[in-house]
């Protein structure tokens, strides 16, 4: 649960990779559970710009509203209903600043599922044991638990579930830079009427009526590598978890993706991802990893290789290393073979390089 005022975050449950705008029946699903609690209406209409567009929307001569407008009446009515929540239930929100935290702590995790260890501890210390965030993995099958300790079921109640569930979600593939497909919803409330629209909004029919509410994707995405760096976050802090588009992971290459799962490890000074570790990771077979490399036109030594020298230039100009540092950091042998190998990268030495800087 996230105080007012929190900052927004890119990222929400699944939809298709290419579209950019939210149907109107998401508007309306919103706008009345606003409506149910007595929320102000008008002041979310008009701090999304809807105000003009409100009559089209409702008689739904207007069919979809831009993903931003959409963002932003969705920060504004779920943290209505979340404070709406909080008095009912007498329970205390999350303190913005856990969830950042949160963020920048699961960013120096290796995978995926060190990443959902780290952002159950930190679940369980904000709500001081009361909730509960689990993972469950059976039968090739991973379930992800939410558990906000909100007993109310209201339409609003069943949104917060539901975006709160989007933010683990949408998280966990920008943590990766992988569109993570659901393969399942299971939501702790009664069947709603306006179940339609409701689906719209998770791109999946939810099963209600469930023990608890929840997410499922293949097991397989826990051994993602979390390739994201500390700078991106302020990039992430925009739309995320009101925004229920993804970004366009498909327009990056496979090249890219194996890039970033290297320049990751050896900035966590680990070992370069194998070629059966990465053909795993991104679900291809070893033939079929060596193909799509060859399709385009890499090959995963010249990937390491990039990945090395672009870490080098790095701490060579960012940080005050000496030579000999940086070659145990990026687990040279010695200095020497750090040497020779920065000279084939950049045809000098490091020492000539960094002395160009200054």
């Amino acid at each position: 649960m996230l105080e007012q005022g929190a900052e927004m975050f890119e990222g929400s449950i699944s939809a298709a990779p290419t579209r950019r705008t939210v149907p109107a029946s998401a508007v309306l699903v919103l706008i009345d559970a606003l409506r149910s609690i007595d929320g102000d209406v008008p002041g979310a209409l008009r701090a999304a710009g809807l105000t003009d567009r409100w009559d089209a929307l409702e008689s739904r001569s207007q069919s979809d509203i831009s993903r931003v407008a959409f963002a932003r009446l969705a920060q504004d009515c779920v943290l209505a209903f979340h404070f709406h929540a909080c008095r009912r239930d007498a329970l205390r929100p999350l303190p913005v600043q856990h969830f950042r935290l949160m963020c920048i702590a699961m960013l120096a995790c290796p995978t995926l599922r060190a990443a959902l260890e780290v952002a159950a501890e930190f679940h369980r210390m904000a709500l001081d044991g009361r909730g509960h965030l689990g993972l469950r993995v059976e039968d090739g099958q991973a379930t992800l638990t939410l558990d906000t300790e909100v007993r109310g079921r209201q339409s609003g109640d069943m949104l917060v579930a539901m975006f709160g569930l989007a933010a683990f979600h949408r998280l966990l593939g920008w943590l990766a830079h992988a569109e993570i497909p659901l393969t399942g919803v299971a939501l702790n409330f009664p069947p709603v009427r306006a179940q339609s629209a409701f689906n719209e909004l998770l791109q999946l029919e939810p099963a209600f009526g469930q023990p608890a509410n929840s997410i499922s994707f293949s097991a397989h995405f826990l051994d993602y590598p979390v390739v994201r760096k500390f700078g991106e976050l302020s990039q992430l802090l925009a739309l995320f978890p009101f925004d229920l588009l993804p970004p366009d992971y498909g327009s990056q290459s496979l090249a890219e993706r194996a890039r970033a799962a290297t320049s990751a490890a050896l900035a966590r000074q680990e070992r370069s991802p194998t070629l059966d570790r990465l053909a795993n990771m991104f679900g291809l077979s070893i033939p079929t990893f060596r193909r799509r490399m060859a399709d385009e036109k890499t090959s995963l030594t010249e990937i390491r290789a990039r990945c090395q020298s672009e870490l080098a230039l790095h701490l060579l100009g960012e940080t005050s290393l000496t030579v000999k540092e940086i070659a145990y950091r990026m687990q040279f042998a010695d200095a020497a073979t750090f040497r020779r190998a920065f000279r084939n990268w950049t045809g000098g030495s490091p020492q000539s390089y960094r002395s160009s800087l200054t």
